[in-house]
């Protein structure tokens, strides 16, 4: 039996993963083995994620007046928050993605940018949208695609003026 204490140290301790996360995923991890957690662990640790499981009394505490209050709701059975200083959607699909190959884990709910509470249904949408990376790229692509057809553009007149001359060129050249 933890002493009060010991809990209000840990009520603190998960607070500080509350405040230091910019998103936050609720999940069950009811019916995976132990193997399977640490794989899960090891997934979203190479994504910059990580796991805590954490008794719902005290997370209830913690997420009482802050970023987190709207989840609530979702600390009932076992559960374990799901982390990530800055990209929910690379979280999210490393979760999709492991419930896949393992249908007992459950994405309860989640804390978008600090701010907008999402279900499990949402969740897994958001995993369908490209990631911070995958954004960039597209808006890179859209930057470039304009001035490629400039280029494309300016470079015709000249292309088309060197066949004229190649081919007078030539006619010229068999008279």
């Amino acid at each position: 039996m933890r002493t009060r204490a010991e809990k209000e140290a840990l009520v603190e301790e998960i607070r500080q993963v509350f405040e230091g996360a910019n998103s936050i995923f609720l999940v069950s991890l009811t019916g995976l083995t132990v193997n399977e957690v640490n794989e899960l662990r090891a997934n979203l640790r190479q994504k910059g994620a990580r796991v805590r499981v954490v008794k719902n009394r005290l997370a209830k505490r913690a997420a009482a007046d802050s970023v987190v209050a709207g989840l609530e709701k979702w600390f009932v059975g076992p559960t374990a928050v799901v982390y990530h200083p800055e990209e929910p959607v690379t979280m999210a699909k490393a979760l999709v993605d492991f419930a896949k190959d393992h249908p007992q884990l459950e994405i309860k709910a989640g804390l978008i940018d600090r701010s907008d509470v999402v279900d499990g249904e949402q969740a897994k949408a958001i995993s369908k949208m490209p990631d911070l990376d995958g954004l960039r790229s597209q808006i890179l692509s859209l930057l470039q695609a304009p001035a490629g057809q400039l280029v494309r553009l300016l470079n015709t007149p000249a292309t088309q003026l060197a066949r004229v001359l190649e081919q007078r060129s030539k006619q010229e050249g068999q008279e």
